[in-house]
């Protein structure tokens, strides 16, 4: 395993959920991290309490092409690229999903990371990595969750494309089950997997650790759904 000590570390999402868990697992490990989302500036002073750590923090919206090329330009080179923007969806049944909020999540977490991955990429060591982050509802199926399901997919396929042509640059993607917050309707599904509950931030987490710091894995998804998929 690769020492993340003093490497760069910018996490898209990084303020809240599983990025501010995978932010203070990177900065026990000695990196140095660079939280980006579109408040983060705004909380620094409480990003830095919740970590213990001293870090950077820049705001913007990575469904935004001059925003992202802005901050992209102030943060400069990094080792390790990070995303784990989420969009805002109200799980609805295929018939009565909000056209225009569907839309707007594949912006955010599908187009979104392609424009930022596509502009940060000159500015990646050639032995860093890029990990992105899909979820249970890419591979199985449940109702309700078409619009995550459709964006899941695509970049699962679209992580396997890049891990070939920005080689050797590693591309990897974690895919979580349901984590924590939960609601009642994520709660029925996780009690029903073999784990019987939901995932915390912290155990997700870990994966991301090990995809950065692994210099012999690319092109993968690491799976942390709880046994999921065996249902």
């Amino acid at each position: 395993m690769n020492s993340l000590q003093n490497k760069r570390i910018l996490i898209v999402g990084g303020s809240s959920g599983i990025g501010l868990a995978v932010t203070k697992q990177a900065c026990k490990a000695g990196g140095k991290i660079i939280i980006a989302s579109r408040n983060a500036a705004e909380k620094h002073d409480d990003l830095v309490s919740a970590v213990d750590h001293d870090i950077e923090t820049y705001s913007f919206d990575v469904a935004s092409e001059d925003e992202t090329a802005t901050a992209l330009k102030k943060i400069g080179d990094i080792d390790h690229l990070v995303i784990t923007a989420r969009p805002d969806i109200t799980p609805a049944p295929f018939v009565e999903t909000d056209l225009k909020q569907a839309k707007e999540a594949f912006e955010t977490k599908f187009w979104g990371q392609y424009q930022l991955i596509q502009k940060a990429q000159g500015q990646i060591s050639q032995n860093g990595s890029i990990v992105m982050t899909t979820g249970i509802a890419g591979e199985k199926i449940f109702k309700n969750f078409s619009t995550m399901a459709i964006i899941n997919s695509a970049t699962e396929a679209f992580c396997r494309l890049l891990a070939i042509e920005l080689a050797p640059i590693r591309v990897n993607v974690v895919s979580p089950g349901f984590v924590a917050p939960k609601s009642p309707e994520v709660e029925k599904y996780a009690q029903q997997f073999p784990s019987g509950r939901i995932a915390s931030p912290e155990e997700v987490a870990d994966a991301y650790i090990y995809l950065m710091g692994n210099p012999y894995t690319t092109g993968i998804s690491v799976v942390i759904d709880g046994g999921a998929r065996l249902m």
